[in-house]
């Protein structure tokens, strides 16, 4: 994982990707939240020479460690992702993939165009409430939203255009499927 981070790192200064960074400083509360309470509370043999009564575990130092890798490798792969595809390729992608999930009752198309309306007013709101000040509540918040979206003649058409797949795009769904069937029936290789 240590590899894979620092591969990633290295695509993400290639990209000039700025977005994994401001993630990363927004989250440094949340790490060290989070490694505290796996070194102190992760049973396993204690660290040797410590000065307190409440002692870290080695165990809990490698689990902390290990969760605070894999939430920075997930981040840097999604930092990736949202900065070199636009909002409807992103959005035609998963309706395409979730496509065979509408064969056992999910709305694909519902989702999709719930998931687009969702990004839609995010951005408006971005670019013409940077000066209000934050809503108090969810309900405000809410009837800003709305307020906002009856005000205009915000007549939205969407349209997902299909994804060329090439043999990588196959290879890489059947490595997911593949790995969701292990992971699903307990088979071990």
């Amino acid at each position: 994982m240590l590899a894979l981070m620092f591969a990633l790192v290295l695509l993400l200064v290639h990209l000039k990707n700025s977005h994994f960074y401001r993630l990363m400083k927004r989250l440094k509360w949340f790490y060290l939240v989070m490694f505290l309470i796996f070194i102190f509370n992760t049973p396993g043999q204690h660290v040797a020479n410590w000065p307190f009564s409440f002692k870290p575990t080695y165990e809990g130092l490698e689990m902390g460690l290990m969760q605070i890798l894999r939430i920075a490798l997930i981040l840097a792969v999604l930092s990736i992702i949202l900065t070199r595809n636009s909002k409807e390729k992103l959005i035609s992608g998963l309706y395409f993939l979730m496509k065979p999930l509408s064969y056992i009752g999910l709305d694909v198309q519902r989702f999709s165009a719930r998931l687009w309306l969702t990004l839609y007013y995010v951005e408006l709101r971005q670019e013409n409430n940077t000066d209000m000040p934050m809503p108090k509540d969810l309900a405000e918040s809410l009837d800003q939203i709305f307020s906002e979206s009856e005000s205009g003649d915000d007549d939205v058409v969407i349209a997902l255009e299909k994804p060329i797949f090439n043999w990588l795009d196959y290879c890489a769904i059947s490595c997911m499927l593949f790995i969701l069937l292990i992971a699903t029936t307990g088979f071990e290789l």
